[in-house]
């Protein structure tokens, strides 16, 4: 079985090295880009999981989804955001994002997101 790929999206680099070492212990393979830019050249690998977060220094991660649709198609998308206004986490019902992560956030709790995942 191939592994699963898992794009982590955060302009926080301890928060992607903690989830990136969290994941390759279960096997997945994992790449962090920390800005948007940075990940739009990244997403023509057609990750399986996207954790992305909502507030990056070049722009918002939901606006970023809208953009991408075609990108996002495939994958499993975690919007993770420091905002916990009930405005973002009603967007997560908008196309493109599969589940919504409050910062802060337990490594147990994205696992829990993903776990679903490992099983296609």
């Amino acid at each position: 079985m191939m592994k699963k790929s898992v794009l982590v999206i955060d302009d926080e680099k301890d928060l992607c090295e903690v989830i990136s070492r969290a994941l390759k212990r279960d096997g997945f393979e994992v790449h962090c880009a920390f800005n948007l830019a940075e990940a739009g050249h990244k997403l023509s690998t057609r990750p399986d999981i996207i954790i992305l977060d909502n507030d990056l220094p070049d722009g918002l991660g939901i606006e970023f989804i809208q953009m991408h649709l075609i990108e996002f198609t495939q994958s499993f998308v975690i919007l993770i955001s420091a905002d916990p206004g009930t405005a973002l986490q009603m967007k997560d019902t908008v196309e493109g994002i599969s589940a919504f992560l409050p910062k802060p956030f337990s490594i147990d709790r994205m696992k829990e997101l993903i776990e679903p995942m490992q099983l296609i």
